[in-house]
């Protein structure tokens, strides 16, 4: 009877500790659990955004991701991508969506309007290009934050380049000031006729989404052929919006004169197509009014108070 009990005591003080210890270790296992359990809820609320070297673009929510590929749950389907076919991948927590407000990608033409500039730059060390009708193009390189340097030409014959400074002063409102000068390579008159120089000075209230800018234009244009150097000045006033991930609407209206008669009107409205993270499209309409009888019957024999004139334009980052 003795060596039973102490046989079941013993048996007892055995099934005691295998029970605590069970019970540590299930709660062990339980934290690591709900820790996988939250870090899974974590990565399942986190937006991949991924750009291949093709500029194909994917949006999907990450499921996981190594050294070497990267998983997603695009539209209830799991995709996987090798990290050497990607160009670039974006992350967008949860805290983001909720401070985003409207678009994952900025505004591609927030630098200017349509054929005018706002007082953002092109960023520092990018490669931007622009080109109208096909017959011109403006490169513009970001120096730093504060400065761009751009070149281009009109029918290849005519260089203008420009030097920008821009400052933020404080937030949604900047200012810059650009330096241009242009020069005729085929034009007959001696040097000091064929350069032509300026300056536009402007204001940008808003921000790579939305903004709207007040400029001013002054310009001495060279002689070209049978028009002499002429003189013009006005001021523009540009705006645009970001209404889809793809989609910009953009307008402006530029008044100059030039002898305190001869008084041009033009407004553009365009809407832009961003084709890819590099490349966008420009379509849309120019107006031109003018108080000049020979300027309007240069360009309609009706003498209209309005011309309208299609818009085409292309831009393409490097």
């Amino acid at each position: 009877m003795y060596k039973r009990d102490l046989i079941r005591n013993f048996i007892y003080r055995i099934r005691l500790k295998y029970f605590f210890l069970f019970v540590v270790l299930s709660a062990i296992n339980f934290k690591n659990w709900s820790q996988n359990i939250d870090y899974f809820s974590e990565s399942s609320d986190t937006i991949v955004v991924i750009t291949l070297n093709s500029l194909k673009e994917y949006r999907g929510l990450l499921i996981d991701e190594n050294e070497k590929i990267i998983t997603l749950d695009i539209a209830n389907n799991e995709k996987v991508f090798y990290k050497s076919e990607i160009k670039h991948i974006k992350y967008i927590s949860r805290d983001e969506i909720k401070k985003t407000k409207e678009f994952g990608n900025t505004n591609p033409i927030f630098t200017k309007y349509c054929y005018l500039p706002s007082a953002y730059i092109t960023s520092e060390k990018n490669v931007s290009t622009n080109s109208h009708y096909f017959v011109t193009s403006n490169s513009k390189v970001g120096v730093n934050e504060n400065f761009e340097f751009s070149l281009g030409n009109i029918f290849l014959v005519n260089v203008i380049s420009s030097l920008t400074y821009s400052q933020n002063f404080r937030n949604y409102f900047k200012g810059a000031i650009s330096v241009i000068g242009s020069f005729n390579l085929i034009s007959p008159v001696d040097f000091k006729n064929r350069c032509g120089y300026g300056l536009i000075p402007r204001i940008t209230f808003g921000n790579e989404y939305k903004n709207t800018t007040i400029g001013v234009i002054t310009y001495q244009f060279p002689e070209i052929g049978s028009i002499p150097r002429t003189f013009v000045y006005g001021g523009y006033l540009g705006s645009q919006k970001k209404i889809a991930e793809k989609f910009t609407i953009a307008g402006e209206t530029m008044g100059i004169t030039t002898d305190g008669f001869q008084y041009l009107l033009i407004t553009n409205l365009i809407l832009n197509f961003r084709r890819n993270i590099r490349e966008n499209w420009s379509a849309g309409i120019t107006l031109l009014s003018t108080n000049s009888i020979d300027f309007t019957t240069a360009i309609n024999s009706n003498t209209a108070s309005i011309i309208p004139i299609p818009y085409i334009g292309i831009q393409r980052d490097f």
